[in-house]
């Protein structure tokens, strides 16, 4: 008995660096500006991915982001804040696709650690192949909350797979 054995060829593309990018709003705890419920522009990055786009690993894209936030509030007042990421946006909330929403209650404290975000994304293909990834980061409160820093946003894109 002859037995036939069939490889089956698979594209693996190589895990490749595409860019990485970092927005600081505020590097100091002396902020002032007060928070309103419309939602404030924080961090802006633009991840360039010329390198991969109209290629194979155009599909093959993924997105770290991290970001910090520091406020500080009325020790009677509850106020919610909410922190949004957007791909692709003009720097106005909700022009963009909406990939991370992040609420948190200040229940009347007056000073809260460092509110942290970290959340990734997949871009589609066609997103890719426009040369540029834009991720903006927002802030807005129900309450007159203080964005008093340091206010970070940062992001790393990577492409390929592996198996």
């Amino acid at each position: 008995m002859i037995h036939k054995i069939v490889i089956k060829e698979v594209d693996v593309m190589p895990i490749v660096f595409v860019d990485q990018r970092i927005s600081i709003n505020s590097n100091t705890t002396d902020g002032t500006t007060i928070l309103s419920a419309t939602p404030l522009l924080i961090g802006d990055i633009g991840l360039q991915t010329a390198s991969v786009a109209n290629t194979a690993n155009a599909a093959n894209v993924r997105v770290a982001l991290n970001g910090s936030v520091n406020i500080t509030g009325n020790i009677e007042l509850v106020a919610t804040v909410t922190l949004t990421v957007e791909r692709n946006g003009t720097g106005t909330a909700g022009t963009g696709a909406l990939i991370y929403t992040e609420i948190f209650n200040t229940a009347g404290d007056a000073t809260f650690s460092p509110i942290s975000i970290t959340t990734g994304d997949f871009p589609p293909a066609a997103a890719v192949n426009t040369n540029e990834l834009r991720y903006t980061l927002f802030i807005a409160s129900s309450g007159p909350t203080v964005l008093a820093g340091p206010v970070g946003f940062n992001g790393f894109a990577a492409a390929g797979t592996s198996t």
